[in-house]
C-alpha cells in the first residue's frame, strides 16, 4: 500500500469516528420534570422535514432552566448529523474584549468540522467562512442564552448557511428574537410536586424530604417560586443542617433575596435602558396584578416611551407577563393584568433598598403602607426644625 493510499484510508477512518462519535454533554444527575419540558420540541425536531434547515426557539426568565433543556435535546438528537456544537453562554462570550464572537466562530467550524480556524480575524471573515465551509452539512447547532440580533447575524445569519435537515435550537429570554423560528416554547415554572422534588434532590439527595421536615420543605419552595435555579441554590444551602440552621435560612429569604440568585436575575435587569429600569422597577414596587390599562396610564405619564411599548419590551425579555381574567357575565369581556414571577419582584425591591439601605427617605420608592408614614413623619419633623432654625436666625 502506497503512502497516498495509506494517508486516504486513515482520513475516511478519522471522518467516520468524527460521525459515529457521541458528543454528549454533561447534565445535571437527577432532572426533574424534564421528560413533559422535552416531549415536544424533540418530537418536532425529529419529525420535522429534512429539505430545508429547521429552527426552534426556547424563551424564558433567567433560571427557568432553558439551558439544560437544550442540552437535554442536543444529547438526544446528536447522532446522525454531519456534525454538531452547542455554543454555551453567547451573550456572555460575546462581549469579551479578546477574541468575543470571532472565538464562538471559531468553535462553530472546529466543532462540526474537527479543524482549526486560526486565519478567522474578524466577524465578517467569520460569516464567509460559515456560509462556505457549512452550507453542505447537515448540523445540529445550539445558540445557548442569545441577547442579541448581531449574535445571531454572526453565528446563523440565514438558514442556508447551513445544509437541508440542519436543526438549530435558540434559547434566549427575549422572544423577539425568535420571530423567525419555526417554533416557539417559553419555559414555565416546575408544577409544584416537580418544585419539591427537585428541592429535595439538593436538600436531602432523594425524591422527597425527611418526614420531619415535610412543612419546612414546603416553605422554602414557596420562597423559590418553583424556579430551578433557586429550588437547586436554596436545597444545597440547606444540606445537612439542622432545623433551627432552616427556619432562620427560610427566615431570612422570606425577607432578603439569596445573593447568588438574585445576581442571576439582575443581569437581564441591567441589560435594559434607563427608561425600561424604571418601568421595571414601577411594576414590581407598585403594579402587579393591577390591570395593564391602568399600568401603562401611569407609565405613560412617568416615562418618554409608549407604555405599550415598555409592557410589550418588558414581556418579550420574560420580566413580566399578562395574566388574562375572563369576565363570566359578559360574553367577550375580559381583564388583562400585569404580573411578574416573585422572586423577579424581590429582585427589583432589591434594587431600590440597596439604592438606599439605611435611609428610607432616600429610596426612589416606598411600597409598605408603614415606611410610607414613617417618611412622611421624618419630613414632617424636618419642615418643623428648619421653620424653627429660620425662626431663630430673624430674631
Amino acid at each position: 500500500m502506497s503512502r497516498h493510499e495509506a494517508k486516504f484510508i486513515g482520513g475516511i477512518i478519522k471522518d467516520v469516528l468524527n460521525k459515529l462519535r457521541r458528543e454528549c454533554l454533561d447534565v445535571p444527575e437527577h432532572l426533574v420534570g424534564m421528560d413533559r419540558r422535552t416531549h415536544n420540541i424533540y418530537d418536532f425536531l425529529s419529525k420535522a422535514t429534512n429539505d430545508v434547515c429547521i429552527v426552534v426557539g426556547i424563551h424564558g426568565m433567567p433560571g427557568i432552566g432553558k439551558t439544560t433543556i437544550a442540552k437535554v435535546v442536543f444529547n438526544q438528537l446528536c447522532n446522525g448529523f454531519d456534525g454538531s456544537c452547542f455554543l454555551s453562554d453567547i451573550n456572555e462570550k460575546s462581549t469579551q474584549f479578546n477574541g468575543g464572537l470571532v472565538d464562538l466562530q471559531k468553535q462553530l467550524l472546529h466543532d462540526i468540522l474537527k479543524q482549526d480556524f486560526a486565519n478567522i480575524n474578524c466577524v465578517d471573515r467569520g460569516k464567509v467562512l460559515i456560509k462556505q465551509r457549512l452550507c453542505r452539512k447537515r448540523v445540529l447547532v445550539v445558540a445557548d442564552d442569545v441577547a442579541r440580533q448581531d449574535q445571531l447575524d454572526a453565528l446563523m445569519g440565514e438558514r442556508s448557511w447551513f445544509g437541508p435537515g440542519s436543526r438549530v435550537i435558540i434559547t434566549t429570554r427575549h422572544s423577539s428574537l425568535l420571530r423567525e423560528a419555526d417554533q416557539t416554547y417559553q419555559i414555565e415554572e416546575l408544577e409544584p410536586d416537580e418544585a419539591l422534588q427537585l428541592f429535595s434532590w439538593h436538600a436531602f439527595k432523594d425524591t422527597k424530604p425527611a418526614e420531619d421536615y415535610i412543612e419546612l420543605s414546603k416553605k422554602a419552595v414557596g420562597c423559590c417560586g418553583r424556579l430551578p435555579l433557586a429550588l437547586q441554590v436554596i436545597g444545597a444551602l440547606l444540606f445537612r443542617e439542622n432545623k433551627d440552621r432552616w427556619e432562620s435560612e427560610i427566615d431570612n429569604l422570606s425577607r432578603i433575596p439569596n445573593n447568588d440568585i438574585q445576581g442571576k436575575l439582575l443581569i437581564s435587569y441591567i441589560a435594559l435602558d434607563g427608561e425600561l429600569q424604571r418601568a421595571f422597577l414601577d411594576i414590581a414596587c407598585f403594579f402587579i396584578g393591577i390591570e395593564e390599562e391602568y399600568v401603562a396610564k401611569v407609565l405613560g405619564a412617568r416615562c418618554r416611551y409608549n407604555p405599550e411599548v415598555v409592557l410589550e419590551t418588558l414581556c418579550e425579555r420574560s420580566l413580566i407577563q399578562f395574566h388574562v381574567i375572563k369576565d363570566e357575565r359578559q360574553s367577550f369581556g375580559r381583564t388583562v393584568s400585569v404580573t411578574m414571577h416573585d422572586l423577579l419582584r424581590d429582585m427589583g425591591r432589591e434594587v431600590v433598598c440597596k439604592a438606599s439601605p439605611l435611609l428610607l427617605g432616600g429610596r426612589t420608592r416606598i411600597w409598605k403602607n408603614d415606611e410610607a408614614w414613617d417618611v412622611l413623619d421624618q419630613q414632617k419633623v424636618r419642615a418643623q426644625c428648619i421653620h424653627e432654625s429660620i425662626l431663630m436666625r430673624i430674631f
